[in-house]
């Protein structure tokens, strides 16, 4: 559907691609991914028909249409929230104004002739207006608004309150509705509270057309992505699979690059030594001459290029006390809205807590009750012994002095220490060189987020708070950071839509929304597996539900004599026996099934490991690939597969303990 060819763009003397070529169809799922500023915006731009190659063409189907959401936030003003998503199906909208101009024209028809060509004309507009959705147009509307976060009584509300965020939100929103037939996505998540990422993750699952997106959030690019492209050097890298698939081929791609290097690099060394062994003896000058040759005629291999990563461990605050924050019975409001009320919590020590929930539902709120930096209406807060803070938000760039330079801001935070120590703070956060000496006015977001992080980790602290730490970096520095934060041996407690980072960092989740706050032990897969349950529970209950008149006569049969409660109770029991007899079967069988797949899954993969291990394979660069294609796919699938073996297991030993306890 869209075809580049040869296309090369330079900004200045700067080249960011070229020759770059690529096949984009209705059914790709491909995500860019490369470091800031390599040309993944501008790449989308181009596609978008926004932005003119140097060089190269972009050719598309006529009929084609491509939806593009930017970074940038639009200003949406002057309609309410649902005209302004309804606003991006132009054409159904126009087919529906039509419609209703020609049924007043009917109306107001005088001669059958005249009434029975505008109800051919209306008959013809409505089979279009039908196909196209029109019908459903705002009720679909309505579903991606809510999926998004928007709470019913916004959805007639003008647009011009929106914040910055939000106005993001409708734009998507727009862009969904309108169902383009590619989708270009640049940081679709960047303004998404956890639910709506997921949401939108399931959604575009299912979505007809093509998607190219631009993202940080691995877990959110693990989920859709088909095509990983990695924009390097001006040069694009294609990989099968997701981005998970795409670090192991990579990887694998790199150790074979380095192998190949320092063999070439061998042999030139072995090369070169004959020559300077041999160069003035007449008897070997024509074999010294033909190595010079050979010297001369190498394609010279480059080394294997690691990717610049935040390398940074914690520094490992002194022992405290066990108890590190407590909250007794804290209240808090915004003028006449309550966040919470008689709210307790308590932190210990190695605590590790992701804080979840919808926007707006206090996430934020209570990780600044818990900095101290927020006064509460009522109750207490009390810190323990020996207890000291950091607190990260993204007002922290905000506080950076743009007069500064790095290295005099961050020695603002810890003026005893010597600067070799502190530049090497700095480098850790990719601030290498003579990096330190630049103004922090000239920094980027992304930048500016590394500079406060590295700012308020100079020191030690028994207790790190961090409200979406993850904005403005890359998917590199976010693996990095939580590698760290696992590193880490105080308490932790942190906010992100990061799904990826709360299951490296958190055995915790605290779930905040209406006012309450819930306390889940263990992962946030634990956390989900719960949540799953709790919604089966509650249809389960709506269902019982149903069943009280049966119920009241039981009640009443009881009172008058008890042998029909008896017979009621025994059927209802044996009801349950056989339901969950007939779960733990099907349990079983799906987890045979899985063993079986994953036992022959895993020899295959083996094998494809061992034929891996054979370095004549390396000579074959289309066999390679179809091996390291499939070894990549295998070991997905059995990642996949070995998960929800795990996932059905647990079911089954919890009905198993059931069973046996009744």
């Amino acid at each position: 559907m869209i075809s580049l060819s040869n296309v090369a763009k330079r900004f200045g003397e700067r080249s960011l691609f070229s020759k770059v070529s690529l096949q984009i169809t209705s059914k790709d799922r491909i995500a860019f991914i490369g470091p800031n500023g390599a040309g993944k915006t501008t790449l989308l731009e181009i596609i978008a028909g926004q932005l003119s190659p140097d060089e190269g063409e972009v050719i598309s189907s006529k009929s084609i249409v491509i939806g593009y959401l930017t970074q940038e936030i639009i200003n949406l003003r002057g309609k309410t929230l649902l005209e302004e998503v309804l606003s991006g199906s132009e054409s159904i909208t126009r087919i529906g104004e039509k419609l209703k101009q020609i049924s007043l024209q009917i109306d107001a028809a005088t001669h059958a002739s005249e009434k029975a060509g505008l109800g051919v004309r209306y008959a013809t507009l409505q089979a279009e207006f039908e196909a196209k959705g029109g019908y459903r147009l705002e009720s679909h509307a309505k579903k991606i608004i809510a999926g998004l976060g928007f709470r019913d009584t916004v959805i007639q509300e003008k647009t011009d309150r929106l914040s910055g965020g939000w106005l993001m939100r409708v734009s998507l929103a727009k862009l969904l509705v309108s169902q383009p037939d590619i989708l270009l996505l640049d940081e679709p998540t960047n303004h998404l509270d956890l639910a709506s990422v997921v949401w939108l993750e399931a959604f575009l699952k299912d979505y007809p057309g093509g998607i190219l997106l631009i993202s940080h959030d691995r877990s959110f690019i693990n989920g859709l992505s088909k095509r990983v492209i990695e924009i390097d050097r001006g040069r694009l890298i294609h990989y099968t699979g997701n981005y998970d698939q795409y670090l192991l081929a990579r990887e694998e791609s790199q150790a074979i690059a380095q192998s190949t290097f320092e063999n070439q690099q061998k042999k030139i060394e072995q090369t070169q030594r004959f020559i300077d062994r041999f160069r003035y003896k007449s008897t070997k000058a024509r074999q010294v001459q033909s190595r010079i040759k050979q010297l001369e005629k190498i394609d010279l291999e480059a080394p294997a290029q690691d990717g610049r990563k935040v390398r940074f461990s914690f520094p490992q605050p002194e022992r405290c006390s066990r108890e590190v924050i407590s909250l007794l019975n804290v209240s808090k409001s915004y003028d006449r809205k309550r966040v919470f009320r008689d709210l307790d919590l308590c932190l210990e020590r190695g605590d590790r807590v992701a804080l979840v929930g919808p926007n707006g539902a206090g996430k934020s709120t209570l990780i600044k009750i818990i900095a101290g930096s927020l006064p509460f209406d009522c109750g207490k807060r009390m810190v323990g012994g020996r207890v000291s803070t950091a607190y990260f938000s993204q007002h922290q760039l905000e506080t950076l002095d743009p007069g500064r330079t790095l290295l005099q801001e961050i020695e603002s935070a810890a003026p005893e220490e010597a600067p070799a120590f502190l530049r090497g703070i700095l480098g850790a956060f990719l601030f290498r060189g003579d990096d330190a000496f630049k103004k922090v006015s000239v920094l980027s977001g992304g930048e500016k987020s590394r500079l406060a992080l590295a700012k308020m980790l100079v020191r030690p602290a028994h207790l790190i708070l961090l409200d979406e730490p993850t904005n403005h970096l890359d998917i590199a520095s976010r693996d990095v950071l939580g590698k760290a934060l696992q590193q880490y041996e105080g308490t932790l407690v942190f906010i992100t839509h990061d799904r990826y980072l709360i299951r490296q960092s958190a055995n915790k989740i605290i779930e905040v929304e209406g006012g309450k706050v819930t306390l889940y032990h263990g992962d946030y897969d634990h956390y989900l597996y719960k949540k799953e349950q709790d919604a089966a529970k509650f249809e389960n209950d709506l269902s019982e539900g149903k069943g009280k008149k049966s119920k009241a006569l039981s009640l009443s049969q009881k009172q008058n004599g008890g042998r029909s409660l008896c017979k009621e109770d025994r059927r209802r029991e044996a009801e349950v026996r056989n339901r969950t007899y007939r779960m733990r079967q099907n349990l079983k069988k799906k987890i045979d099934l899985l063993e079986k797949g994953i036992e022959e899954k895993t020899r295959e993969y083996e094998s494809c490991v061992a034929l891996l291990s054979d370095p004549a394979l390396y000579q074959e660069k289309d066999k390679f690939y179809e091996i390291i294609t499939r070894h990549n796919k295998l070991k997905g699938k059995i990642d996949q597969e070995t998960a929800l073996w795990e996932k059905h297991s647990e079911e089954y030993e919890a009905f198993t303990e059931t069973a046996s306890s009744n």
